[in-house]
């Protein structure tokens, strides 16, 4: 992960993912997001639409913007499957969310996390501060 897409990530702890619902059409839903620069991490319950989603077909993307406007915008777009973890994997995530908010919110206590593989960096489709990658 280059310093730049890494910057995205540091400016901003929301991002929004959209899964799939049941009859094909899209659903987005603004979530706490952190990367340890392999994986984009979050938590949520299951019983949301979005981990719901994600239970029947895994299929996300996920997507962050930059806040800080003062050298143009500046994105970063993750697309694949996303994973539920549990056992060490919960305890990754978990580490890696503490030390990027300080303190883990109180919901994310009854959260399951899940995991986006960073993947590959496109090269065609990424221009100029907007960077894609597909795992």
């Amino acid at each position: 992960m280059t310093e730049e897409v890494q910057g995205v990530f540091d400016e901003n702890v929301i991002g929004t993912i959209a899964t799939i619902n049941e009859d094909g059409s899209p659903w987005s839903s603004p979530l706490h997001m952190v990367t340890d620069g392999e994986y984009v991490y979050w938590f949520s319950k299951e019983t949301t639409a979005h981990s719901q989603n994600i239970a029947r077909d895994s299929r996300v993307s996920v997507s962050l913007v930059s806040s800080d406007m003062s050298k143009g915008p500046k994105g970063v777009y993750v697309n694949g499957r996303a994973e539920v973890l549990s056992g060490d994997d919960d305890i990754r995530a978990r580490n890696v969310a503490t030390k990027r908010l300080g303190s883990l919110p109180p919901v994310f206590d009854v959260a399951t996390a899940y995991r986006l593989p960073l993947g590959q960096y496109d090269d065609e489709k990424s221009t100029g501060n907007c960077w894609y990658f597909y795992s």
